[in-house]
Parts: structure tokens; C-alpha cells; sequence
């Protein structure tokens, strides 16, 4: 039974939000002060017209007294209308005041006088007004200089008068009394019971924000813990570097050294045997090399050294070296470099290592095809495309295809990148430098991956460049990062497979807290907000994400079946789409917002996110 009364206004709330004017929904406060005013005026009257009802069903035929009585008791239902019209919340509440008192004076006067069943109804007048307008020192002394000019007016028309009229016998009117009573009972016990469920619910809530609160320091806790342990495996590899390549480098040079002499020798099998040496050697110091690399970029430790660097010999040189592959494998290797690009300040080594990886790659999974290396240049950034006409790479690999150790299980590509580090290296290399790595690709075709490097990056601030990579790159970790907040599971899973089929990175809350929990620890550059949750609505999740200063610059839409589409941008919203969802409809308004889709497409997020945020170090 208490668990129905508590949940009944809740039940309530589409109903008597609909007569709630916007702006006194922005406040919690003023939303609740209107929900009750509400709640009485359009339920008190039926108690109201209970009394009246039954006068007229004891008294002779209705009089001039009785139709005032009765139309006084249904003007009550034309305030929420009124509200919904002028919004003049506090005017209104006021005339309701008096337009009480004066109805229990009024009753008094013609049914009882002194003695009248309806006395007990004038308590209830403080009683609702501190309920509407707060019980501030202002409004308690207004309240009351209302209740006493009115008792002052009463007593006044009564001295007048000489005496009260007698409409019906003093005698007959006792089960009035009942009935009146009864109903002040209800009506108090009604609004009583809405301010008790209201208690309880901000308590309810106080008790699951300290708790989120709780469960967000240890979060916070855990994810500075998993930081600081990745930053010293980092920086112990970084420092392991020369212990692990000094034997290797022993391991290379004397395999080669042995090799050049079994040729001479023309001792065949020994030749073979330690060409798999040398040739294991290499692998096991690239794989090693690639994983310090990486290391040494997490720990910040990554200098760039800038010099002048000559694209076109650069090009041609890679090229050059890959020529004996390409012509084994039956591929024809062509280069393409826009005579108008002459040179760029940027790091050679590394711009070399990325570039060098692309056209392994690319040659290694053509056979009898083309390898085309192209370079342009619109005079900020340089960008050298590696196309092939391979065997291609599956859709959904190109989401994982730049992360440390992805392989796939087809047999046929899954040494795309060999150790798992050489385009994860690559793509981290480049935007070590301000830049990045995006990938084409369609299966059996083809792939097409494009190095974009700016033309000229200052010297001497290598420190300051790692810095700027490291926040580009968490700009661009979520830059296609869109959070959806529903408590609706079939909802979440439509966005999440519309999102990221279009190469969104989806993340997903299945209520306000989790999501405004999320939100600041994701920073995502879109928010798709639903407005009816439980424990709190959309609205007051949007009032709370537009207050924090960490997120103002993301985007949020409101999908929703509330169809005032003015309402959300009126709010601090940038659109409002209306339940069920139009999937291109959505995809435009997010794509118009300036939300674009990550160029290496994306997958499903539906780890936890505490994951995802040690994934991508934001």
C-alpha cells in the first residue's frame, strides 16, 4: 500500500507536467511547489463538490448561496489551465489562497455560522499555502494577513447582517459535519502523503548520491592506480632497452657472419639453416624495437628530432628498397610524388619507419596486383597514401586494426602488421608529430592507408609536441565518442548498432547517474539524452551537464517521445528528435553538429568504463 502511494505521483508526473510552465521546470524547487499545487486543484475540487453535493441533497431546492458555493468550489479546476497559460505561478497561488478562504467563508456563513460543519476546513488554508509558496518569513506573514482580513471581513458582514442565515436547520446538519470532515481528512491526508513521498524520494536520492559519489573516488582510485602501474612498466621497459638488444645484436651479427661464410663454402643446408636464424633474429629485434618504441611513447619519453626532410627522396628510397619484393610477388610498385612538394620540416626517421611499414605491408599481401605511393601536399599538410589491390581487410577489423597485438583469425590477413605493434608504432609515430593515419579498405580489393603530416613542425619543442600529441590523441579518442543515456535496454542496443555501423564509438547508461558519471569521465563529444528516467528526468540531467564547465562544448540531443521539439534547445539542448528513432535522420543532425565518425572506423563498446578510459588514457 505505502509503496503504491509512493510511486502513485510518480505515475502522475506526464500528466501534471503538461500544465508545468518550462521555466519552473529548470528548478527542482519550483517543480515540485507547481506539481503540488497541481495535485490539489485538479483533486480537491471532487472532495469540494462532495460537500456541496450533499447540501443540495439535505436543503430544499438550490439557491443563489449554493450555485456560489458550487461555482467557487469548481473554479479550482481553471488554475492549472491558467498556469499552463500565464505561467504566473506565484499571482496564481495567491488568488487560490484567497479564493480558499473566502469558499470556507462563505459556507460557513450560509451553512452552520459558527457552529458550521466546515470550520475544521480552515486549517487547511496555511497548510497549503506554505505548501505552494515555502514558508519563508515574507510568505508566512502575507498568509496570515490574508487569513485575518478575511476572518476581519467575516465578522464584519456577520455584525452587519445580525446574525447568520438559515438555509437549512442546525439539526439536519450534522452528518455535514461527517462528510466534512471526512473530506478535510482526505484532502490533508492526500497532500500530506505527496509531501511525505517527496521527503523520501530526496532522501532516497541523497543516499544514492553519496553512494555514486563513493563508488566515483574509488573509481577515480583505480584509475590512478592502473596509471601509475603502466607508467613504470613503461618506463622500466624504456630502460631495459639496451639489456634486451645487446645480446640480439650478437645473435644478428654473428648468424651473418657465419651465413657469408657457408656461402663461400657452398655448404647449402647450413646456408638455409642459418638464414632462419638471422632471419628470426630481425623479427624477434624488430618485435622488441616496436615494443620499446611503444613503451617509451606512454611514458612520454619519445623525442622528435626535426630537421629538412626530402620527401621525394624519401619516398623513392622506401620504394627502392621494396622493388625485388614487389616483382617477386608479381606486383608492379609505382611511385607518384607531386613535383611542387620539395622538402618539410619534420622527423625523417619516424616519418620513414610509418611509411616504411604501409609499403611492407601493401607488398607482402599483393600478388600479381599494383602498389602505388603517392604524395600531395595543400602547403599545411603533407599526405603520402600507400594504395594496393590485395586481398583487403575485413570491415570489422579496420576497428581494431591500429590497436597493440589485434590479430584477426583469417588466415589469410591475420599477419597484417606481422607482430600486432607495426601500425599501432606507425599510427602513434605520426601523431607524435601532429599528425595520424587513416585507412580505406574493402575485402578482396584492396586497402589504401594515408600518412598526413604537417609540412613544417617547429624545432626545438619536442617536449612541447609530445604534450600536444598526447592531448590530440585523447581529443581524438572521443572525438567520435557519443554516450547514450536510456533506461530503455532495446533503445541503447538500436544506438549502439546504428552508431557504430557508421564508425561512431558508442557508450552506453542505463540511467542519469551512470551517464552523468560517464559523461565526466569520457568527456564525449556527443550526448544522446532520454527525458523519462527514473530517480532523475532528462531535463534535470541536461541542467546538470550544461553546468559543468569539462563539458560544455559537447554536443547533446534529446531522443525522446516528449514531441515539443522546442523544448529541448529552449533548455541548453543543440536538437530534440522525437521517438521512435530515424536512424538517418539522426545520423545527419549528428553529422550537421560537426560529430564526425573516427576514419578507422569503430566497434562496440560494452566493456565497463573503467576500461575504456585506461584503453584511451583520457
Amino acid at each position: 500500500m505505502i509503496a503504491s502511494l509512493r510511486l502513485a505521483p510518480f505515475r502522475l508526473y506526464a500528466v501534471l507536467d503538461w500544465f508545468v510552465p518550462e521555466k519552473m521546470k529548470e528548478e527542482a524547487e519550483s517543480l515540485r511547489r507547481a506539481r503540488m499545487f497541481l495535485i490539489s486543484h485538479l483533486f480537491g475540487p471532487f472532495l469540494g463538490h462532495t460537500i456541496s453535493l450533499y447540501i443540495l441533497l439535505i436543503g430544499p431546492a438550490p439557491d443563489a448561496a449554493w450555485w456560489i458555493f458550487f461555482g467557487i468550489i469548481t473554479l479550482f479546476w481553471a488554475f492549472p489551465l491558467a498556469l499552463k497559460i500565464t505561467g504566473w505561478f506565484v499571482p496564481l497561488a495567491l488568488i487560490s489562497v484567497q479564493n480558499l478562504i473566502f469558499t470556507i467563508l462563505w459556507g460557513c456563513y450560509h451553512y452552520g455560522g459558527m457552529s458550521s460543519p466546515l470550520i475544521p476546513w480552515v486549517i487547511t488554508v496555511p497548510l497549503l499555502a506554505f505548501f505552494y509558496l515555502g514558508s519563508g518569513q515574507g510568505v508566512r506573514i502575507f498568509v496570515l494577513a490574508i487569513i485575518l482580513l478575511n476572518l476581519a471581513g467575516f465578522y464584519l458582514i456577520y455584525s452587519l447582517g445580525h446574525g447568520f442565515p438559515t438555509h437549512i436547520p442546525l439539526a439536519q446538519l450534522s452528518g455535514l459535519g461527517i462528510v466534512s470532515t471526512v473530506c478535510a481528512s482526505v484532502y490533508v491526508s492526500m497532500m500530506a502523503l505527496y509531501y511525505a513521498n517527496i521527503a523520501m524520494s530526496q532522501s532516497d536520492l541523497e543516499r544514492e548520491v553519496k553512494r555514486r559519489l563513493e563508488t566515483a573516488a574509488q573509481l577515480r582510485e583505480a584509475t590512478n592506480e592502473a596509471e601509475r602501474a603502466n607508467q613504470a612498466k613503461s618506463e622500466f621497459l624504456a630502460k631495459l632497452g639496451h639489456e634486451l638488444r645487446t645480446p640480439l645484436n650478437a645473435v644478428i651479427g654473428y648468424s651473418e657472419i657465419m651465413l657469408e661464410d657457408a656461402v663461400i663454402a657452398e655448404r647449402q643446408q647450413q646456408s638455409v639453416d642459418l638464414k632462419k636464424i638471422h632471419n628470426a633474429g630481425n623479427h624477434l629485434l624488430k618485435l622488441i624495437t616496436d615494443l620499446l618504441d611503444l613503451s617509451k611513447l606512454e611514458a612520454g619519453k619519445m623525442e622528435l628530432f626535426v630537421e629538412t626532410v626530402d620527401v621525394r627522396a624519401l619516398v623513392a628510397e622506401v620504394a627502392s628498397e621494396y622493388l625485388d619484393a614487389a616483382a617477386a610477388a608479381g606486383n608492379a610498385l609505382t611511385v607518384d610524388v607531386d613535383p611542387a612538394i620539395a622538402t618539410i620540416e619534420g622527423d625523417a626517421t619516424k616519418l620513414r619507419r610509418a611509411l616504411v611499414e604501409l609499403v611492407s605491408n601493401a607488398v607482402r599481401f599483393t600478388a600479381n596486383g599494383t602498389v602505388t605511393i603517392t604524395a600531395r601536399s595543400d602547403g599545411e599538410w603533407l599526405r603520402i597514401t600507400v594504395r594496393d589491390t590485395g586481398v583487403g581487410i575485413e570491415q570489422q577489423r579496420l576497428a581494431t586494426l591500429f590497436e597493440n597485438f589485434e590479430e584477426s583469425e583469417d588466415a589469410t590477413t591475420s599477419k597484417y602488421g606481422e607482430t600486432g605493434l607495426g601500425l599501432p608504432l606507425s599510427q602513434r609515430l605520426c601523431r607524435l608529430m601532429r599528425g595520424d593515419i587513416a585507412v580505406e579498405s574493402t575485402l578482396g580489393e584492396g586497402s589504401c592507408f594515408t600518412i598526413r603530416v604537417p609540412v613544417m613542425l617547429r624545432a626545438g619543442a619536442a617536449a612541447e609536441v609530445d604534450e600536444a600529441a598526447a592531448r590530440d590523441e585523447r581529443h581524438r579518442a572521443r572525438g567520435s565518442l557519443v554516450l547514450a543515456i536510456d533506461d530503455d535496454p532495446a533503445v541503447l542496443e538500436l544506438l549502439q548498432r546504428i552508431l557504430a555501423k557508421e564508425g561512431y564509438a558508442p557508450v552506453v547508461a542505463a540511467s542519469a547517474f551512470e551517464g552523468l558519471e560517464l559523461a565526466k569521465k569520457l568527456m564525449p563529444a556527443l550526448i544522446i539524452l532520454d527525458v523519462f528516467m527514473p530517480e532523475l528526468d532528462g531535463w534535470q540531467l541536461l541542467k546538470l551537464l550544461r553546468k559543468d564547465a569539462a563539458l560544455r562544448d559537447s554536443r547533446i540531443v534529446m531522443l525522446t517521445v516528449d514531441d515539443n521539439v522546442k523544448k529541448g534547445p529552449a533548455l541548453g539542448a543543440d536538437a530534440h528528435l522525437v521517438k521512435p528513432i530515424d536512424r538517418h535522420a539522426l545520423l545527419r543532425l549528428i553529422r550537421d553538429l560537426g560529430v564526425e565518425p573516427s576514419p578507422f572506423g569503430t566497434r562496440l563498446l560494452d566493456r565497463p568504463a573503467i576500461d575504456l578510459l585506461e584503453e584511451a588514457q583520457i
